[in-house]
């Protein structure tokens, strides 16, 4: 059972704890796609994040090498862990791309997609705690799984019509290409959530 074991208790919990981790920077992010006044500040609040990543990560590394037993695979729960600091680590790095690339505007293209990568992190923050309340084991997880899958499919959608669009468009070609890269960020970012909840998908599976 899911609550007889202290050390699955934490996996779970720290599941829990990554997944908001990685929503909260994804608010954050989704601010600055509507108002750049306060990036350099902000860039500051998702570095925290991700140095709160990095610990958690640490943590689960630890807790994998003291367990005995653990509730899932410690393949599973590392993978797990480490793909939700990779979006971190994507959220940054487009944070950082504003100020790099001097971007004073964000497109209309840019909040879709930064719409849709704060419902994928919201769904996440969903099922990381449906596995820690119910376990791998519950009806609702499937669902969750297919909803984050959704989002990542609209989100490649919606880039390659607003890439061709900027290609269309705009007549400076730094404009291009600083937002073509933006673009690949954000959907590189999506793309770790579903990475994320293949990985879930994977051990309902395995468990079934």
């Amino acid at each position: 059972m899911f609550n007889s074991n202290q050390k699955e208790d934490k996996f779970f919990k720290m599941f829990s704890d990554s997944a908001k981790n990685v929503n909260e920077a994804a608010l954050i992010l989704r601010a600055n796609l509507d108002s750049l006044a306060n990036k350099e500040d902000d860039v500051i609040k998702t570095e925290n994040l991700e140095d709160k990543g990095d610990e958690l990560v640490r943590s689960v590394i630890k807790e994998l090498n003291e367990a005995f037993i653990t509730p899932i695979d410690r393949e599973d729960i590392y993978e797990i862990v480490n793909e939700m600091d990779n979006i971190l680590d994507l959220i940054n790095s487009t944070m950082h791309r504003f100020i790099m690339f001097n971007i004073e505007e964000c497109t209309d293209g840019s909040k879709i997609i930064g719409d849709l990568l704060v419902q994928a992190t919201k769904g996440l923050v969903e099922l990381m705690d449906e596995l820690r309340i119910h376990g791998y084991k519950s009806k609702h997880i499937p669902e969750q799984i297919s909803n984050i899958s959704k989002y990542e499919s609209e989100a490649d959608k919606i880039g390659r019509i607003t890439i061709a669009e900027l290609f269309q468009k705009d007549t400076d070609p730094l404009t291009v290409i600083k937002w073509k890269e933006i673009y690949q960020i954000l959907e590189n970012t999506i793309d770790n959530c579903e990475k994320v909840a293949n990985i879930v998908e994977g051990v309902v599976i395995k468990n079934a």
